[in-house]
């Protein structure tokens, strides 16, 4: 200790408890693991849109667990853990002394520190992977007495509540589980049930066998270690090209709306054959986008991947990409209605202005600064068309004279009379 002058010993004593205080504090700091990938939603936004971020049913890991609200699905937990043991027909005791050995890892995995205990922690992973395969593996077989799938709001809040960021456990935890006790003969590929439950359960994914190549590929090419449940819907939507990502662009740049770019002499095309929303193009006037099902699930999915992009992928944000180009694409109801009347949007909702606040809303919760911008070359050469007056000119033409095949037999017709009447002045002139 270092007595300054003028100091009292009481005021000395203070000094001297408020640096051990702050000593001991650093000294219980743990770093932030490198495995960290499950956070918590800013304040902020989960105050505003608490229904797409916090679970209504169920508490998957401990983030949610002490909720009262939710403690009804305990028991239930119970009796999927029981189910699947007896399918498995494992011990219990020889699949918890495996599981002990990935705590450490799994408790790394939370961006907060977890303040219980290696047992009561375990306890809720192990119960609630139980739960979440049991879930996944007999959703296609619900037989009763299963109150939950037949109460249809709580089924629903159950499915999307086991995709929200803050209620996931690790998708290494959930894989290990399933590999020490396999089911079926021969047995079920783990990362198969996760891609089928999905697709059955919240995203209307017509071919999931494509769906699973492309998150073999990606896996494999990227030797990439999927985090959990909402890590593997960002890749369903990853674009197909990482390459043409640019690494030092730091800007979004604005773009006409849907409306404004048709009038500019833009052809808005739809693909229906991509595996993948982001796989936009834009070459010789045609801007081709795949088809967007929106369903009543798209902004809680969306919501939760930007703000993993946001913490865990600052500078592969595809999603928020998107989402900021299509929120500039679909900036009002007529914008929303040449979408859908196009093809590019299929509304599930069942009303345009909900589609078009949709999209607004969504946008809005994706932050300013974005990083490797990965549509800003597109962006950049749709400006630049829409700049050319030609395109624009021939667009108008086009519309107000060939939008039908009667104003085009008209729109010849009235070339020809005007040709026509043309050469008979100059002949009238001629013979004078």
């Amino acid at each position: 200790m270092v007595r300054r002058g003028g100091e009292d010993g009481s005021s000395s004593n203070s000094i001297d408890a408020l640096a051990t205080s702050f000593k001991n504090q650093m000294a219980d700091l743990q770093a932030i693991s490198l495995e960290c990938c499950i956070y918590r939603v800013p304040p902020t936004d989960r105050v505003l849109k608490a229904e797409v971020y916090a679970p209504r049913a169920v508490s998957v890991g401990p983030f949610h667990h002490n909720k009262k609200e939710l403690q009804g699905m305990e028991e239930h937990k119970l009796r999927y853990m029981k189910v699947f043991l007896k399918r498995a027909n494992k011990d219990l005791d020889d699949l918890i002394f495996e599981m002990m050995k990935w705590e450490n890892k799994a408790r790394n995995s939370y961006f907060e520190k977890i303040d219980l205990s290696v047992e009561e922690f375990m306890k809720i992973l192990i119960k609630d992977s139980f739960f979440i395969l049991e879930t996944m593996i007999g959703v296609q077989n619900i037989k009763p007495p299963d109150r939950v799938f037949y109460l249809p709001n709580h089924s629903t809040d159950f499915k999307t509540d086991l995709f929200l960021l803050e209620n996931q456990i690790p998708f290494f935890f959930l894989k290990k589980l399933f590999e020490l006790a396999p089911v079926g003969d021969p047995p079920m590929q783990f990362l198969k049930v996760c891609v089928d439950y999905i697709a059955l359960s919240i995203i209307p994914i017509r071919e999931s066998t494509q769906m699973l190549t492309k998150v073999q590929i990606y896996v494999d090419l990227h030797h990439h270690e999927i985090k959990h449940f909402v890590d593997l819907l960002r890749i369903f939507h990853l674009p197909s090209n990482l390459g043409r990502v640019p690494k030092n662009v730091d800007k979004l740049i604005t773009i006409p709306n849907a409306v404004q770019l048709q009038e500019a002499g833009v052809q808005l095309l739809k693909v229906s054959s991509s595996n993948s929303l982001l796989d936009i193009e834009f070459t010789n006037g045609e801007l081709k986008i795949p088809v967007l099902i929106v369903h009543k699930y798209f902004k809680l999915i969306m919501s939760n991947i930007f703000v993993l992009e946001k913490y865990h992928y600052p500078y592969e944000s595809y999603i928020g990409h998107y989402a900021s180009f299509m929120q500039m694409l679909v900036d009002t109801d007529k914008d929303a209605d040449l979408l859908i009347q196009n093809g590019i949007i299929e509304d599930w909702v069942g009303q345009n202005s909900i589609v078009a606040d949709l999209f607004s809303k969504v946008g809005d919760e994706v932050w300013n600064h974005i990083p490797s911008y990965f549509l800003y070359d597109i962006s950049e050469r749709l400006n630049k068309y829409c700049n050319v007056a030609r395109h624009k000119w021939m667009a108008s033409f086009k519309r107000d004279y060939c939008s039908s095949p009667w104003m085009i037999v008209s729109t010849i017709a009235a070339i020809l009379l005007l040709i026509f009447t043309f050469l008979s002045t100059i002949a009238a002139f001629l013979a004078l």
